[in-house]
């Protein structure tokens, strides 16, 4: 798939939208639901040609309004859907609105046909959860599930309450079809893996910039580096000689930083010998394939050597003797301080604990480095599966085929302005925008909402837009602002379109061309630089060295090959196998046990679940395939 370019944008993506008021009551050609055959898996999610005149507005005999474009226009009459909405405190609605009844659904009720009832709506995620296991257990789940765990997805599915998505994937509009085959290519093809089972993908993840979720570096004071007359390490010999050099000259300072979970610090030197780390909210750990199977990461020959290293930095004085009681506000205390040379951490921690440091010591400078590879060219980093959110549509849903209609006309309006992908769908899909060009407009009250509700925690769904009727749509609503996590039904952004923010404030950063950023882009552009001007210059470094890896590059990084959800025995016996692995890693590197006791821990987990969590993924592995 041809990569978008910031060059190529016109105007990007704007985040706020617009329509009339709550007050006014939409108009319909009628409320009846159409008859419809019950969902299955044979059924599909397009519309026969010959089921469509040629004529703009004719009804195929489903109901369904094509234009001659084959673009979707709307259901007449109008078809109901039901989900499950989560709502917080600081959401807020203009007077007379609520989650069901604002600019936004009565937009899609209207110009669209379709009109969503809520059928849950909870405060947080913990309660959406438990009205779900409710609804699954009384059989009255809503057609559309939008705030279920990868592990209720899972359960739902193997219930048989959930349709298979797979057909309809095939025969989606191409704005679908386009998102589905970008994510796939910068997700190495597990874009679907969370949610693959028996071979079937049971719901649509919801995507976003491919970074977030994976970038982490080695953040290296280069100050320092500097003034010991070295060199940023490149290879574990390299960082030997570094880390040595930096402990003659600064005794009580800490080569590496890390806490008592260990990851980050392991991080830095598990690179160089393929290590597998879990690492960074990876609840069930990574696992690698290994002659056709899979196996846990943190039992394999590769982590024991890693931890043999670790032992070594430790003898040597590289690490802090106390991190066993330390937690990661005490080793960022240690880094804001000055006190630590090297420290692992994701991307954002420019932000913290990088830009206190940088307030502090104002002659310091860092650099995300490379990772560290072994003397023999060893370099490898393994990260969890990307997008593990995903929305489903039930068994009982009359019209899942509408679920798709509606995902494609959201990303069609949503991204109208992005001109490089409305030449990938045209060249590639054979596909026309159905929505214009348009003209980004400000919101025109925006000074009075921040008046009006200073303390609210999300002031643009009050703000209001002028935007001429015929170009409304998904991000372009006078009274609503369609973000992305508001949307009904499906969402996400294109990946490569996400990825655009970012590679637009690195090649700002880079040429000093503010004129590429995305709107996105530009906004964090000016923050962080108003934050301090070492945000963007070590944040450019690392998403360039990332971007290349999500390319493909050096294959360093490589994807967690086990995307279910928490298997039976991992719930059981999952907390005392994390404790056994920690106390014999800590005790390896203090030196309290000696390395080959790792052997014992290898053969203690398998022991104590390890075999039967095993069985258990390569049983999910062989069925996802």
């Amino acid at each position: 798939m041809k990569k978008l370019k910031v060059k190529s944008i016109l105007a990007a993506m704007l985040a706020c939208a617009m329509l009339a008021g709550c007050s006014s009551t939409p108009s319909s050609s009628g409320s009846s639901t159409p008859e419809s055959k019950p969902a299955d898996e044979s059924k599909t999610s397009s519309v026969s040609s010959e089921d469509v005149s040629s004529e703009t507005g004719e009804t195929s005999e489903d109901g369904i309004i094509f234009d001659e474009q084959r673009h979707f226009i709307k259901y007449d009459p109008p078809i109901t859907l039901t989900t499950d909405v989560i709502v917080s405190s600081t959401n807020s609605y203009h007077e007379g609105c609520d989650v069901q009844n604002n600019g936004w659904t009565q937009w899609m009720e209207e110009k669209l046909g379709i009109k969503w009832e809520m059928k849950y709506i909870s405060p947080d995620s913990e309660s959406n959860a438990q009205k779900l296991d409710l609804a699954f257990a009384s059989d009255d789940l809503p057609d559309v599930v939008s705030g279920a765990s990868l592990n209720q997805i899972t359960k739902f599915a193997q219930a048989g309450k959930l349709i298979a998505l797979d057909e309809y994937i095939e025969n989606a509009p191409a704005p679908v079809k386009y998102y589905v085959d970008d994510a796939v290519k910068m997700t190495r093809g597990a874009f679907f893996a969370p949610f693959t089972v028996n071979s079937k993908i049971y719901a649509m993840p919801v995507a976003g910039e491919s970074i977030s979720t994976l970038a982490t570096s080695n953040f290296m004071r280069t100050d320092i580096i500097k003034e010991l007359n070295m060199e940023v390490p490149e290879t574990i010999s390299d960082l030997d000689e570094l880390l040595a050099a930096y402990h003659e000259k600064y005794p009580q300072g800490r080569g590496i930083a890390m806490d008592k979970s260990m990851m980050g610090g392991i991080d830095v030197v598990a690179s160089a010998y393929g290590a597998a780390t879990s690492a960074y909210g990876v609840s069930n750990g990574n696992w690698v394939e290994k002659d056709g199977s899979l196996e846990f990461s943190d039992i394999q020959p590769e982590m024991k050597q890693t931890l043999a290293k670790m032992a070594e930095y430790y003898q040597k004085g590289y690490i802090d003797p106390e991190f066993i009681v330390k937690d990661g506000d005490k080793v960022n205390e240690d880094v804001i301080n000055g006190n630590v040379l090297i420290y692992n951490g994701a991307w954002v921690s420019i932000a913290t604990p990088m830009t206190p440091m940088w307030n502090n010591l104002p002659e310091a400078t860092t650099v995300g480095a490379p990772f560290i590879k072994g003397d023999d060219g060893t370099c490898s980093v393994t990260r969890n599966t990307w997008f593990t959110g995903g929305r489903s549509i039930t068994a009982k849903c009359e019209h899942p085929e509408a679920v798709f209609y509606m995902f494609g006309d959201n990303l069609d309006s949503y991204n109208r302005n992005v001109q490089q992908l409305r030449d990938t769908l045209k060249e590639e899909y054979d596909y026309e925008f159905k929505y214009p060009v348009t003209e980004a407009l400000d919101p025109i009250n925006a000074e009075q909402v921040a008046k009006d509700h200073p303390n609210i925690g999300h002031p643009l769904e009050l703000y209001i837009f002028e935007y001429p009727e015929e170009l409304e749509g998904c991000g372009y609503i006078n009274d609503f602002c369609t973000l992305v996590n508001f949307w009904h039904g499906f969402s996400g952004k294109f990946v490569s379109v996400a990825n655009l923010d970012f590679e637009s404030m690195s090649e700002a950063y880079k040429t000093g061309d503010e004129s590429v950023l995305t709107p996105n882009g530009k906004s964090m552009y000016t923050e962080w630089n108003a934050t301090h001007t070492n945000m963007l210059k070590t944040f450019s470094g690392i998403y360039d060295y990332w971007a290349e890896r999500l390319e493909g590059k050096d294959n360093i990084l490589q994807v967690n090959k086990y995307a279910g959800g928490t298997t039976p025995t991992m719930t059981e016996k999952g907390a005392y196998l994390d404790k056994l692995r920690e106390e014999t890693f800590a005790n390896i590197i203090m030196g309290t046990q000696p390395v080959d006791s790792f052997d014992k821990y290898v053969e203690d987990w398998y022991a104590n679940g390890g075999t039967e969590i095993t069985k258990e993924v390569n049983d999910w592995y062989a069925a996802s395939k």
